[in-house]
């Protein structure tokens, strides 16, 4: 969380919630193979999907389609526009490190507009 609060200059609970709802975003919308790999090879990750998951309202989705969905998702947590940039490109990157290219661009792929933030 350090590496992504001080690439977007956010407090790290902002940080904390941006994971959140973009691994749960992810979870729902690209391979479950990929998110699968992409969470376990990061330290904490399947904790805080777990608990992202167990915290959100059973009816609870994203509105719009796309990366767009999850645009309005980080908003909602209080990013701005220049930050949802900044913390959807240092994820990504630090997924790159973690699990490839090949698998990031499996989940990046998968979500129509992802690549216009990276």
């Amino acid at each position: 969380m350090t590496r992504l609060s001080g690439a977007a200059h956010i407090e790290p609970a902002k940080a904390v919630s941006a994971v959140k709802t973009i691994l749960v975003f992810l979870d729902k919308e690209a391979p479950s193979d990929a998110v699968q790999e992409l969470v376990q090879a990061i330290p904490g990750a399947d904790a805080a999907l777990s608990e992202a998951k167990a915290e959100q309202d059973d009816d609870a989705g994203f509105a719009g389609f796309g990366a767009m969905a999850a645009y309005h998702a980080l908003t909602a947590v209080g990013l701005s526009g220049s930050e949802v940039q900044i913390v959807t490109k240092e994820l990504l990157a630090h997924a790159r490190e973690k699990v490839g290219e090949e698998t990031t661009g499996r989940i990046v792929g998968a979500i129509p507009g992802l690549e216009a933030f990276i």
